[in-house]
């Protein structure tokens, strides 16, 4: 199976292909919210690198948020249009779903923690996405203190609080292990039925800032 994965809901961005479980090609960049402008030229080619058509794709998988807006809409645009225009599935996972299996540590509390900004973060609860304020976040994970690792943007954005009440641990990943990325996608997506891309939608969790000040 050829799957082709877009994953641009925070600052970075990444498309990766795969086929039968192994990842071909990843593009990832980290410079900006630059979304709107590479995304397209991006994935057309990587296509061509990997000496495939579009018509060889089999399915699509997209990174539905939460995160930027701006990144969300951009890659919820070009693989519901490819998917449309070759009548092929979409597999749609969300972004602490993506970071989480990223990592596998035995006997380590894996943590997926986004930045919500307003001292708040965005995490799993069940199934559900929930924004908690981060002081709520440390409060509810510090019987694992030293136990704990977090994986995301949260880390960046909270490094001190973190380590301080979770210990080192907590914050002791690569910077470039935070980023979700393309190729996590892609694999998770090989086991995930698709859906039809009017299924897809994003998760955008809040309100943008023009929105609630509007309001």
């Amino acid at each position: 199976m050829k799957i082709l994965a877009i994953e641009s809901s925070g600052s970075s961005l990444s498309i990766a292909i795969s086929e039968n479980s192994n990842v071909l090609t990843e593009y990832f960049y980290n410079a900006g919210k630059i979304h709107s402008d590479v995304l397209v030229p991006l994935t057309e080619k990587i296509i061509k690198d990997a000496k495939w058509e579009l018509k060889d794709i089999d399915k699509f998988a997209v990174s539905c948020g939460p995160g930027s807006f701006t990144g969300i809409r951009v890659a919820m645009s070009v693989i519901k249009t490819l998917a449309q225009t070759l009548n092929r599935p979409v597999v749609s996972v969300d972004t602490l779903e993506i970071l989480k299996n990223q990592l596998n540590i035995k006997n380590v509390k894996i943590v997926p923690a986004i930045d919500a900004l307003r001292n708040e973060v965005y995490i799993k609860d069940g199934k559900n996405i929930v924004i908690v304020p981060i002081e709520k976040f440390v409060k509810k994970l510090k019987k694992y203190k030293n136990e704990t690792v977090i994986i995301g943007n949260a880390v960046f954005a909270y490094n001190k609080l973190l380590s301080k009440e979770l210990g080192k641990n907590s914050v002791s990943l690569q910077s470039n292990l935070h980023f979700p990325k393309a190729s996590t996608l892609a694999l998770m997506a090989e086991n995930i039925d698709g859906t039809s891309f009017k299924n897809v939608e994003p998760i955008y969790g809040r309100k943008s800032w023009a929105e609630e000040k509007q309001k």
